[in-house]
Order: structure tokens, then C-alpha cells, then sequence
């Protein structure tokens, strides 16, 4: 079994010498995310773990921002208590009943949300 330290993806991350933490910045789609990196001197740039979260929410915020989604119509019900759909099972593969759910307001109208099974 291979054990990696809880440390393993900080950097400064070992190269041709010590690298060295440099902000970058990316625009797309009129908006601009501000991020560091690790970089060597021979030129590759490392992320660490937080970075590269933080850099695939730039990604998808991107992503759904240009409608570019997969996206399937469902039918919406009410118990009398609450608003509920099923999903797909295309889409839940890997979930597990007890799972938790963070629902983020999206719009002021209370008709865009974004869902994250942790």
C-alpha cells in the first residue's frame, strides 16, 4: 500500500532546483481569474491542489456560463412539502443514498441552481 503525505501537493515542488511561486492570470469570456504557480527555472509551472481546484471552478463557471452542457429536460413534482426531480441514472453513476447535497442559488428568481453531491 502507498501512503502519501497529507502535504504531498503543496508546494514548493522539487525540480531543476527550487521553483518559485509566480502569479499568472487567464481572461476568457470577460472574466478574469488570478492564480499562482509554482515555476522552475527550465519553465514548467506546477499547481498545487488548491490552486488546481480553484482553476477547474474558473473552468466550469466558463463552461455554463457559454450554455456549452449536456443537458436533459425532467418533470418537476410536489410532495405538498417540497419541489423534487430524479436525476438521470446516466448521470448519477457513483452516487450513494446519504450522500450530501450543497443547492446554490444562482439567479434572483429562484430558477437557476447549481447542485454538488459531496
Amino acid at each position: 500500500m502507498i501512503e502519501l503525505d497529507k502535504d504531498a501537493f503543496k508546494g514548493p515542488f522539487p525540480c531543476h532546483g527550487k521553483t518559485v511561486l509566480v502569479q499568472k492570470r487567464i481572461v476568457a469570456d470577460d472574466l478574469e481569474f488570478r492564480y499562482s504557480v509554482w515555476q522552475c527555472k527550465c519553465g514548467k509551472e506546477y499547481l498545487d491542489s488548491s490552486q488546481g481546484k480553484m482553476l477547474e471552478r474558473f473552468w466550469l463557471l466558463r463552461k455554463v456560463l457559454s450554455d456549452r452542457m449536456i443537458a436533459i429536460e425532467r418533470n418537476m413534482n410536489f410532495d405538498g412539502n417540497a419541489y423534487f426531480f430524479r436525476f438521470p441514472k446516466e448521470f448519477t453513476k457513483g452516487l450513494r443514498k446519504g450522500s450530501l447535497v450543497d443547492i446554490k442559488l444562482l439567479d434572483t428568481e429562484g430558477k437557476m441552481f447549481l447542485v454538488e453531491i459531496r
